[in-house]
């Protein structure tokens, strides 16, 4: 054994490896910054969920079967009035309203028992059940044999309880399958076919562009869609069987559902080909078989993730959630195994599938176009290099300047952009939110000026470029701050009421907020909050996202395309999953302002703005007022608000005529 050859070979390897930054990105910033990400919104998502179901009274009744137990049902009766946060009195019920839903238990009081009638299958029954059974324990003399015997009975059909343990995990198994029986498929038919060489001789053939994927794709579809099948059958009867050997009395008459089991099928075939799409579409960039692995493992697990957190938190299929890819399909597999499924909720998930996936085809189409699939310069520095250019001098030659030195300094890019964002979500997730947990306000001032601002002056010095060139510090127009100042005065009325419409917060969620931003001691004044909450995000945050972020997508990607993705990441940033449609929302607007007024002061302008709204209206206690508004109401303020909005996005539209110059990658 040479140790020195074997040293030799292990520098080698290490080298090659993480000379590449996207196998950097993979390895190191993407379970950093995903996975704290991506276990925030699960946790938020159950303990939502569990709040809610705490948060509503069972509904329940109480029956009487013989004289002896008038006096029992009388104290059950007094004792569910005298607790109404868990229990609402029904006058009056049978077995049939527990199993249609109109009641969640029903307590039979029959000599010597207590005979609790609920439906398994529904978990706000299973909630009235475990709720009565403290009820009673705590009726009973401490110390002394109960005087009644509590015998739990359910009135589901034994096909139903088999439909609802495989609505359990069923569901998440159409997308986790489907997805893993397209990922190393897309990967041979992408990535693998350049590596053999045969790329370019199926490119220089007379074939179509979207004929020749739209063929790709539908053999990677194909395979998934069997991978996903084969899945579904073998976990509806694997998964019961395991049941009735570890189960108890309740389960072990369940059935399978079959036809409905069967019905779940008819999302494999949409989501294989949506999947199939992106994942084409995305091994379409890779130069090798090691590459597109790299660039597929986060897709896999950022299309997992929705699915995964529907299925948690027991999400809804109604309104614009019947739109979210995966997440509408575990849904809408879900409702199928449990026999709830609409035709037009059904329709609208399958029809927005595959126009996604149509449109992730029509993304690969344009890449094998293009002739950067075959000729893309690799241009990677040496690990040292790369770590002296990132960290201290951004003058380090590279090897696609032939190893001479530059005077220019590097141009802001999408990965640039991307790494970022992952340092930021980092130091929020390990920095920031700790010290905001042990003092709000220090720790708010310190996360925003010494970790985003901070962040982004690093970024400049590590890229050789002027603070103003990262920030865009331009002087705006006069039009252009009177359009922010309009768009920041009703941002807030537009994007609350749509977040109430299509996604509203829970109850105790508002609250948690209300109490950040009005202490219940009253320890913080307004004027400390505005400077806190409205000045301080308005300058570091914009910094930050408006900055180098999104100045780095527009290197790639469309103004509206990387608009949407600096929204999205911004959503992202504030890891509350009730908060990531508005504020997602909101960051496209302050986007767009930035791009189009070609000055990020506006941006900042309207963020404080909006943020300042939201703060005197809390402080006076207008927004109890405004989130109670009637139906009409809302419509009213959403309409003016709308007006006022357009207005103001027409002034910042035509306050700067020329685009922002924005350097090419």
């Amino acid at each position: 054994m040479n140790t020195r050859t074997i040293g030799l070979v292990y520098a080698k390897e290490m080298r090659e490896t993480l000379r590449d930054r996207r196998t950097l990105m993979v390895i190191i910033l993407f379970p950093l910054a995903v996975y704290p990400l991506v276990s925030l919104i699960m946790a938020q998502a159950i303990s939502s969920k569990e709040a809610r179901g705490e948060a509503t009274p069972s509904r329940v009744a109480v029956t009487v079967a013989a004289a002896a137990g008038a006096g029992e049902a009388t104290r059950l009766r007094a004792a569910m009035t005298a607790n109404p946060r868990e229990f609402t009195l029904a006058p009056s019920g049978s077995a049939a309203d527990a199993e249609a839903g109109r009641l969640d238990a029903l307590i039979e009081v029959q000599p010597g028992v207590l005979h609790v009638v609920y439906d398994e299958t529904r978990d706000p029954s299973t909630r009235a059940r475990e709720r009565l059974e403290r009820l009673v324990a705590s009726l009973q003399p401490p110390n002394c044999t109960p005087a009644f015997a509590m015998q739990p009975s359910s009135v589901a059909p034994q096909a139903k309880v088999g439909g609802y343990i495989l609505s359990k995990i069923l569901p998440l198994v159409v997308v986790v399958m489907v997805m893993l029986g397209a990922f190393y498929p897309a990967i041979d038919i992408t990535a693998g076919e350049r590596e053999r060489g045969t790329l370019e001789t199926i490119l220089s053939s007379p074939v179509d562009r979207m004929d020749l994927l739209l063929g790709k794709v539908l053999a990677v579809a194909t395979l998934a869609s069997i991978t996903g099948m084969l899945n579904i059958a073998s976990m509806s009867v694997t998964m019961l069987e395991g049941i009735h050997l570890l189960g108890g009395k309740q389960t072990l008459g369940a059935t399978i559902p079959w036809t409905r089991a069967g019905a779940t099928m008819l999302m494999v075939i949409p989501s294989a080909f949506l999947f199939a799409s992106v994942m084409i579409a995305v091994g379409a960039m890779a130069r090798g078989f090691k590459e597109a692995q790299n660039l597929l493992t986060p897709v896999y697990f950022l299309c997992f993730t929705p699915s995964l957190i529907a299925g948690l938190g027991d999400y809804q299929l109604h309104g614009a959630v019947a739109l979210i890819p995966a997440v509408n399909v575990t849904l809408l597999a879900r409702d199928l195994v449990l026999g709830q499924a609409h035709v037009a909720s059904a329709a609208t998930v399958i029809l927005s599938t595959l126009l996604y996936g149509w449109l992730a085809l029509t993304l690969a189409a344009r890449l094998y176009d293009s002739e950067r699939l075959l000729y893309s310069d690799d241009g990677r520095l040496s690990l040292s290099a790369w770590l002296r250019r990132l960290l201290f001098d951004a003058k380090t030659p590279s090897l696609a300047s032939g190893g001479v030195a530059s005077s220019a300094p590097p141009a802001q890019g999408a990965g640039h952009a991307i790494a970022v964002f992952a340092v930021a979500f980092i130091l929020l997730f390990f920095v920031f939110i700790p010290l905001q947990k042990r003092s709000l306000v220090s720790g708010l001032l310190i996360s925003e000026w010494a970790g985003m601002l901070g962040l982004v002056v690093v970024y400049a010095r590590a890229m050789s470029l002027p603070l103003r060139d990262v920030l865009v510090l331009r002087r705006p127009t006069p039009r252009a701050l009177l359009g922010a100042s309009l768009i920041g005065v009703s941002a807030w009325a537009v994007v609350g009421t749509l977040s109430t419409w299509i996604a509203p917060a829970p109850n105790e969620v508002v609250e948690q907020l209300r109490r950040a931003v009005v202490p219940v001691d009253q320890s913080r004044g307004i004027a400390t909050t505005l400077l806190l909450m409205a000045v301080t995000p308005a300058i570091c945050e914009e910094a930050l996202f408006r900055g180098p972020i999104l100045r780095g997508l527009a290197a790639r990607f469309s103004p509206l395309a990387s608009a949407v993705l600096t929204g999205l990441l911004f959503g992202l940033y504030h890891v509350d999953v009730w908060r990531l449609l508005p504020t997602s929302i909101l960051g496209v607007v302050l986007s767009l302002i930035a791009l189009e007024s070609g000055s990020i002061l506006p941006a900042m302008l309207a963020h404080m703005l909006n943020n300042g709204c939201l703060i005197v209206l809390a402080h006076r206690h207008w927004d109890d007022a405004t989130t109670n508004m009637k139906t009409p109401a809302q419509v009213g303020l959403f309409v003016v608000a709308t007006l006022v909005l357009t207005l103001g996005g027409v002034l910042v539209r035509r306050s700067s005529p020329r685009p922002v110059a924005v350097r090419p990658m």
